[in-house]
């Protein structure tokens, strides 16, 4: 459902568990602006989603894209924006963090794994509030090499720095996205005890 002229966002659609197949995937794609993608991920291939060759160009054109995937900002990167995407966001080699075995399960809970992940998600956030696409890669860059430069742990240093380097902006640094609706709440009403 896309609610045009009202000015409310409804997509990008959450895809996730059973409904994350490609029949859904085919059938929410064209509705929105924004591809926000995730898993795993080959030079020229989404898993299960897309592959250079046989990308469904009613999915792609006059999107932007952020694929949160290894590998795929180096060859189906370029083939998305070679379809019609306008822009796309990618990684062009594996896209690495570090996570607490205690805390896979709940991976906002973990230090490591929020250094490396909340530049993406305040990218994103931007780039939802109205910015470009080439903003949204900048806050998402300078985000993962900011927190390189605080991580207090080697390891993770090196992986934020590894996916600063290897973070792509393909296509049209200039697209935008329709913002979603500032929603401003009223004060509460006084107490009155």
């Amino acid at each position: 459902m896309v609610l045009r002229g009202i000015g409310a966002r409804v997509e990008p659609f959450q895809l996730y568990g059973p409904m994350a197949r490609k029949f859904m995937f085919g059938f929410t794609a064209p509705q929105s602006d924004l591809i926000v993608a995730t898993g795993h991920g080959d030079p020229d291939e989404l898993k299960g989603i897309w592959k250079v060759g046989g990308i469904d160009r009613n999915q792609v054109n006059d999107k932007v894209i952020e694929l949160i995937s290894c590998n795929c900002g180096k060859e189906l990167g370029p083939e998305l924006v070679k379809q019609g995407a306008k822009a796309v966001i990618g990684f062009d080699d594996d896209l690495n963090w570090i996570v607490c075995s205690d805390n896979w399960p709940d991976p906002w809970n973990d230090k490591y794994t929020r250094e490396a992940l909340q530049p993406i998600v305040d990218g994103l956030n931007n780039l939802l509030d109205g910015r470009t696409i080439y903003e949204s890669y900048l806050i998402q860059k300078n985000g993962l090499l900011k927190n390189a430069a605080n991580s207090d742990f080697e390891l993770s240093r090196a992986c934020l720095e590894f996916d600063a380097a290897h973070i792509v902006l393909l296509g049209d640094g200039n697209a935008t996205i329709r913002a979603r609706p500032r929603v401003v709440l009223p004060p509460p009403p006084p107490l009155i005890f």
